[in-house]
């Protein structure tokens, strides 16, 4: 069961985070639709907190602009010692997409590197990422914590039980889904940002 409290990453905050970096690289609604694959209805409508993002869909405006989608979170985090970073778990920022139930839970302070992220997937559900959305990631781990977890690569599945883990080395389109028809699943995905 996804836990609520004041840590809940708001579409209003999301909206004002994606203006600030869209922005920030001085470009147009237009051309973060170009680069990103996503209409410049959805970008506007997400940008004026009018719509609730898709997790493909973030990712795929979070990758347009180079960041991931801790580092976006990251930014309404205060600034911490640069030496030490530390991530209480009350101060940990979640988000669920209301479309799906899917929720993600940004484990790592913000500069960490790795990234460490938490995600539930609800029973019986599933959700595509597209290659694209990983094309700043040096890789990703993923270690499932809990339930079940099918991964399909191309024409490949793979299936994991709880403890099991697996890296993900190159960019890929993948469809991630939980089999069980009762129980949630939980799995933690560590990665790097690639370096510019």
């Amino acid at each position: 069961m996804v836990e609520q409290a004041e840590t809940q990453v708001l579409d209003a905050e999301i909206a004002r985070l994606l203006l600030k970096q869209r922005k920030s690289k001085g470009w147009t609604v237009a051309e973060l639709a170009e680069y990103s694959g996503v209409s410049q209805a959805m970008i506007s409508k997400v940008e004026r907190g009018a719509s609730s993002p898709s997790a493909a869909i973030l990712g795929r405006l979070v990758n347009a602009l180079g960041i991931t989608l801790s580092k976006l979170f990251a930014e309404a985090e205060l600034s911490q010692n640069t030496s030490v970073l530390l991530s209480k778990k009350q101060q940990q920022q979640h988000w669920t997409d209301n479309q799906l139930g899917i929720t993600r839970w940004s484990i790592s302070p913000a500069g960490a590197n790795p990234e460490l992220i938490k995600i539930e997937i609800p029973s019986s559900s599933e959700f595509f990422m597209p290659a694209n959305a990983y094309e700043n990631l040096n890789g990703q781990t993923i270690w499932l914590l809990s339930g079940q977890l099918d991964i399909q690569i191309d024409a490949q599945l793979f299936h994991l039980e709880t403890g099991d883990c697996i890296a993900l080395t190159a960019p890929a389109d993948c469809k991630l889904s939980n089999p069980d028809h009762q129980l949630p699943c939980v799995y933690i995905v560590a990665f790097g940002q690639k370096k510019s």
